[in-house]
C-alpha cells in the first residue's frame, strides 16, 4: 500500500513539474516577445528621431543657403547701386563691370577682379621719379633687393636713378634710344628691347633670356618695371609664371587697345591671370595724359593703366581704403573730374 502511495506520489510530482515547466516557457516566450515588441518600438522610435533631425537639419541648411542667397543679393545689388553712382550713372563705364559682377560664369574671363587693389599690411606707398610721367609707386619696403630690370627708358630715368641711390643694380633696356639721358655706376643699359621671341639679330629677347644672360637665373627679390608702349602684352604672355616669382614688385603701365585694333582678344585676361597668380596689385592709376577709355568686349577700362604688383608670397594683404586717383601721385598737371578716372569702382570685386 505504501509502495503505491509512493508511486502516486511521484507521478503528481513529475506532473506538476511538467506543468510549472510549461507556465515557465510560457513565461519566457511572452517576456522574449515582448522584449522584441519593445525592441521594435525603440527602433522605429529612434528612426522616427533621426528622421526628425535630418529634417530639422535639411531645414537649417535650406534657411541658411536662402539667407546666404538673400545675402549675396543684397551685397551685389548695393555693389551696383555704388558702381552707378561712381561713375555718374554712365552706361558705358558700369555695363561692362555689372555683368562682371552679375554673372558668375562670366567674371572667370573678366579682368576687374585681377586688378583690384588690395592694400598690405604694414607697408607704405612711395612715389619714386617725381610727380611727373615717368614716375611710379612702389612699397617703402627694399630689403633685400639688390637688383632691378627696366624695360622702356626713354629720356626718362629718375624712377631708375632712385633706385640706384638705394643701392641697387639696374638692368635698362630700349631698343628705340641710341644712350641714357645721363650715366650712373648703378645703370647698366643695352640697346635690347623685351619680346615673347628672341630675335635673330638680337635687338629682341625673352625676359628669360635676359636673365639668363646676367646670371640672375636665381636671384630673387628683384624689381621688374616694364613701360613699352602695348608690346608688354606679347612679351608677357610668352614669360613662364615661374619667372615672375623672381620679382618681388612689377611696376606695369598697361596699354589697353580698341579690340578691333587687336587679333587676340584673350590677350589681357591671360597676362593679367598670369600675374595675378603669384603678385597683387597695391597701387593703380589711370595715367593723366591717356584718360581716353578703350572698349574692349564687355569690358571698360582706362586705355593707359599703371599698376603696381608685391609678390603674393610672404605678404599679408587687407582690404584697400584708399580713394582713387591718389592725386599726391600723380603728375603734375590739369585735373579731370575724379568721376572720369575713379578706379574705387575695382574694389568691389573685393570679396
Amino acid at each position: 500500500m505504501e509502495n503505491e502511495i509512493s508511486e502516486i506520489k511521484v507521478l503528481s510530482d513529475k506532473e506538476n513539474y511538467k506543468n510549472i515547466q510549461s507556465k515557465s516557457n510560457l513565461i519566457n516566450f511572452v517576456s522574449l516577445q515582448i522584449i522584441y515588441i519593445i525592441l521594435i518600438i525603440y527602433l522605429i522610435i529612434l528612426k522616427q528621431i533621426s528622421e526628425n533631425k535630418y529634417e530639422e537639419k535639411t531645414n537649417e541648411l535650406i534657411k541658411e543657403l536662402v539667407k546666404s542667397n538673400e545675402n549675396k543679393n543684397k551685397n551685389l545689388s548695393e555693389k551696383i547701386n555704388l558702381l552707378r553712382l561712381m561713375t555718374n550713372n554712365n552706361k558705358f563705364e558700369y555695363e561692362g563691370i555689372q555683368k562682371c559682377l552679375m554673372n558668375d560664369s562670366d567674371r572667370q574671363f573678366c579682368i576687374y577682379h585681377l586688378i583690384s587693389p588690395k592694400s598690405v599690411l604694414n607697408k607704405k606707398k612711395i612715389l619714386l621719379g617725381g610727380k611727373r610721367d615717368g614716375s611710379y609707386v612702389i612699397l617703402d619696403d627694399f630689403s633685400n633687393i639688390k637688383i632691378a630690370y627696366s624695360f622702356g627708358i626713354g629720356k626718362k630715368v629718375q624712377f631708375d636713378k632712385e633706385l640706384a641711390d638705394r643701392g641697387i643694380d639696374v638692368y635698362m633696356y630700349d631698343h628705340t634710344i641710341n644712350s641714357l639721358p645721363f650715366e650712373n655706376k648703378k645703370f647698366h643699359w643695352k640697346k635690347i628691347g623685351i619680346s615673347g621671341v628672341d630675335s635673330m639679330n638680337n635687338t629682341l629677347k625673352k625676359l628669360e633670356s635676359i636673365i639668363v644672360d646676367n646670371g640672375h637665373a636665381n636671384e630673387d627679390n628683384m624689381i621688374l618695371k616694364i613701360d613699352i608702349e602695348h608690346n608688354e602684352w606679347e612679351a608677357l604672355n610668352e614669360v613662364k609664371e615661374g619667372i615672375l616669382e623672381h620679382f618681388k614688385y612689377i611696376i606695369m603701365e598697361y596699354h589697353f587697345k580698341d579690340e578691333k585694333d587687336f587679333d587676340n582678344k584673350n590677350i589681357y585676361y591671360n597676362v593679367l591671370k598670369k600675374i595675378h597668380s603669384t603678385h597683387q596689385v597695391f597701387y593703380l592709376t589711370c595715367n593723366g595724359r591717356h584718360l581716353k577709355k578703350a572698349n574692349f568686349g564687355n569690358n571698360r577700362i582706362c586705355r593707359n593703366l599703371e599698376v603696381s604688383y608685391i609678390i603674393k608670397k610672404g605678404n599679408i594683404f587687407i582690404k584697400d581704403t584708399t580713394i582713387y586717383p591718389m592725386y599726391e601721385f600723380e603728375f603734375s598737371g590739369p585735373k579731370l573730374d575724379k568721376l572720369e578716372e575713379n578706379l574705387n569702382i575695382l574694389k568691389l570685386f573685393d570679396d
